[in-house]
């Protein structure tokens, strides 16, 4: 299923704790937005102040986000992979303005161009990408292999990228393309702390649709 049309559980919700100190939109995420990504959060927000908070670790501790446990954990269960959850600062709603985590996959969904009848639309990025009114996935190629123990999943040749943005929270007149430059940066420094950047050739510029 894809995250276009996923909601955030409550559980995880109830993982993460209280945001800390205040940062700008290019330190969160573990530093992971480039400028083009930073310029389209701001965007979406209608600010440059945003709360992270951590969720829980692989055995329960509070674990902020990183991109080297992003990749340790991609094998791992939904609930046990790292997660970046955002707000806006003084937000106090409760709702993340995104959250954002990888996973292994054995293969990537087929379609070039947005589906007849509905509301998402595709990008010429990674071997897939697409943009919902929930949010964005985004596929690409990076091999991994599971760790000897505990894993959920084998070994696989792709990485799957999950954005919850739900378009109600968001700003702007260029929603669909900002969430995807947003994933796209942070799926690009990942592919970088996976040593799979060449594989995943991901593009520093997604264009426009």
């Amino acid at each position: 299923m894809l995250f276009t049309g996923a909601c955030v559980g409550n559980s995880d919700k109830k993982a993460a704790e209280e945001p800390g100190t205040p940062v700008a939109a290019s330190k969160v995420c573990d530093g992971a937005f480039d400028a083009p990504a930073a310029e389209a959060l701001r965007r979406l927000a209608g600010t440059d102040r945003f709360d992270e908070s951590a969720g829980a670790g692989k055995t329960g501790e509070a674990a902020a986000f990183s991109l080297p446990k992003a990749v340790e954990g991609l094998h791992d269960t939904y609930r046990r992979r790292s997660a970046c959850w955002v707000y806006k600062t003084g937000d106090d709603t409760g709702e993340p303005l995104l959250e954002i985590r990888f996973s292994a996959s054995q293969g990537y969904p087929s379609g070039t161009h947005k589906e007849s009848g509905t509301d998402k639309v595709t990008y010429p990025v990674g071997r897939f990408a697409q943009v919902g009114p929930n949010g964005a996935d985004l596929f690409f190629q990076c091999s991994t292999k599971a760790p000897t123990e505990g894993a959920y999943i084998g070994d696989t040749k792709y990485v799957k990228a999950e954005l919850f943005a739900p378009l109600g929270q968001m700003r702007g007149d260029t929603k669909d393309h900002d969430r995807m430059v947003i994933l796209n940066s942070i799926s690009r420094k990942l592919a970088q702390t996976a040593g799979c950047a060449a594989e995943a050739d991901l593009p520093a510029v997604v264009s426009a649709r």
